[in-house]
C-alpha cells in the first residue's frame, strides 16, 4: 500500500485549477496513521505546493486543506485537538461540507443557501442526519473561515457561515437502565461462554467509563491495592489514541466488588499477562481489544430489550455509552451533587455533566417489574451490592473531600 498526497495547482497555459498527484512513500515505512504522512509531507515540502496555491478567490475546499494541513493535526498547545475529535471533523469535511462547497469560492457562498443545505441535511428521505450533528458539521466550516482569517487568506470579517442559522436542539434523548434493569442484563449475559462480555458490562455499569477507554484497558491498569483503574490510552478507530483530553486521562474509583469480578475474568481469560487487553479480541489472538460495536450489537442489546429498555423493533442508538448516562442518572436521582458526578465522569465542565443526567422513563418502570424474577436472577447477581454500597462507597467515603 502507498500513500498519495493530492494537491491543486493553477496550469500557467490557462490558469484553470488542475488536481496533481505524488507518491510519498508506502505505508509499512512511514506508517499507517496519516499524522505520519502528513508529517512525511511536510518533511519532503510539498506542503508549499498547498499554500502557493491559494489565489485571491480561494475555494472552500483549498481553504479546508490549508486547515487540515496546519490546524486540524497540529501538535501544539494551542487549538489541539483529540483523536476523537480530529476523526469525526475530517469525517464531517470529506463526508458533508467539501463534497457540497468545496468548488466554491469560499466568500461568494451565500448564508441562506447554507440555511437551505442544513434543512435539506435535516430531512433527507434515506438519511436524515439529527440537528446536533448538522451542528457539527457548521462549527467545522466556522473553523475553516476562521483559521483561513488568522492565516490572512480572506479577509477579516463575517464570513458566509457566521450568518447562516442552524437548529442546535435535538428530540433524542439517550435511553438510561435503572440499576434492576442492569441486573436483569447481567443475568442475561451470565454464562461461561459470555464472561467477556459480562465483565464488560459491569465495568460500564459500575464505572461510567468511557468505550474507548474501557476497550483500551491493560491488564496492568487496575490498582488493586488502592481500588482505582488508571486510564492510561483509549482504543478508538483500530488504534490506541491519548484519550479525550487531559481531564480524561486521570483514574476512576473501583469498588471492591468490581474488582473482585474482574479479576474472576482474568483467571479465565487466556490472555492474562499485564500487557494483554482486557477485553481482547479472541479472533485476533489477542493482539487488540474487542470491537465496542460488534459487541455492543451482538450482546448488550439485546440484553437490554430482555430487560424492557428497548422494544424488540426499537432502533434507537444504544450501546455502552448509554451506560454512562445511566450511571449519572442513577447518582442525580439519589441526590448526589453535580460537581461529584463531574468527578466520576471526568468532565471538564459541569455543563457537559448535565446532559448526562435524564429523567427515568416510566414506560421502564412499568416493564421492569416483569423481569425481575428472582428465578431469573443467579445467586452472584443478587449478592452484588449495587445499589446503596454503590452510592456510599463510590461517591460518599472515595469521592467527596474528608
Amino acid at each position: 500500500m502507498t500513500w498519495i498526497y493530492r494537491f491543486q495547482t493553477t496550469r500557467s497555459t490557462d490558469g484553470a485549477r488542475v488536481e496533481n498527484t505524488k507518491v510519498i512513500g508506502l505505508v509499512k515505512e512511514i506508517g499507517k496513521s496519516e499524522k505520519a504522512a502528513w508529517e512525511e509531507v511536510g518533511r519532503l515540502g510539498l506542503d508549499n505546493n498547498l499554500d502557493q496555491s491559494l489565489g485571491d478567490t480561494p475555494t472552500f475546499r483549498e481553504l479546508a486543506e490549508h486547515f487540515r494541513l496546519h490546524e486540524l493535526r497540529r501538535d501544539g498547545i494551542i487549538g489541539h485537538k483529540s483523536e476523537e475529535t480530529v476523526w469525526r471533523d475530517e469525517h464531517n469535511l470529506d463526508g458533508y461540507a467539501i463534497p457540497r462547497w468545496g468548488d466554491e469560492i469560499a466568500m461568494d457562498i451565500k448564508p441562506l443557501e447554507i440555511e437551505r443545505w442544513f434543512e435539506a441535511l435535516a430531512t433527507d428521505a434515506e438519511n436524515p442526519l439529527m440537528w446536533p450533528t448538522i451542528d457539527k458539521i457548521r462549527s467545522i466550516i466556522s473553523q475553516v473561515f476562521r483559521h483561513a482569517q488568522r492565516h490572512g487568506l480572506i479577509p477579516a470579517g463575517e464570513t458566509p457561515i457566521a450568518l447562516a442559522r442552524c437548529k442546535t436542539t435535538s428530540v433524542y434523548e439517550a435511553k438510561v437502565v435503572t440499576p434492576e434493569q442492569m441486573i436483569v442484563i447481567l443475568s442475561e449475559l451470565d454464562a461461561t461462554e459470555n464472561r467477556c462480555e459480562w465483565t464488560l458490562a459491569l465495568l460500564h455499569a459500575a464505572t461510567a467509563l468511557r468505550p474507548e477507554e474501557a476497550f483500551g484497558l491493560q491488564w496492568l491498569d487496575p490498582d488493586w491495592k488502592n481500588n482505582r483503574i488508571l486510564i492510561q490510552r483509549a482504543w478508538s478507530k483500530g488504534k490506541i489514541t491519548p484519550g479525550k483530553n487531559p481531564q480524561s486521562m486521570t483514574s476512576v474509583p473501583m469498588h471492591p466488588a468490581l474488582a473482585f469480578y474482574l479479576q474472576e475474568w482474568r483467571r479465565e481469560s487466556r490472555y492474562a499477562q499485564d500487557s494483554d487487553w482486557i477485553f481482547p479480541s479472541y479472533k485476533a489472538a489477542g493482539r487488540i481489544p474487542r470491537s465496542a460495536s460488534i459487541c455492543g450489537k451482538d450482546y448488550l442489546r439485546p440484553a437490554a430489550v430482555k430487560a424492557g429498555v428497548l422494544a424488540e423493533d426499537d432502533s434507537t442508538r444504544f450501546g455502552w455509552h448509554n451506560l454512562r448516562h445511566s450511571l449519572a442518572t442513577f447518582f442525580a436521582a439519589n441526590e448526589v451533587s453535580l460537581s461529584v458526578i463531574q468527578s466520576v465522569l471526568r468532565h471538564a465542565k459541569p455543563s457537559t455533566t448535565a446532559i448526562y443526567t435524564h429523567r427515568v422513563d416510566s414506560a421502564q418502570k412499568r416493564h421492569k417489574a416483569s423481569f425481575l424474577k428472582p428465578s431469573r436472577l443467579r445467586r452472584r447477581l443478587t449478592e452484588l451490592p449495587w445499589v446503596e454500597s454503590w452510592v456510599e462507597q463510590l461517591v460518599r467515603r472515595e469521592l467527596e473531600p474528608g
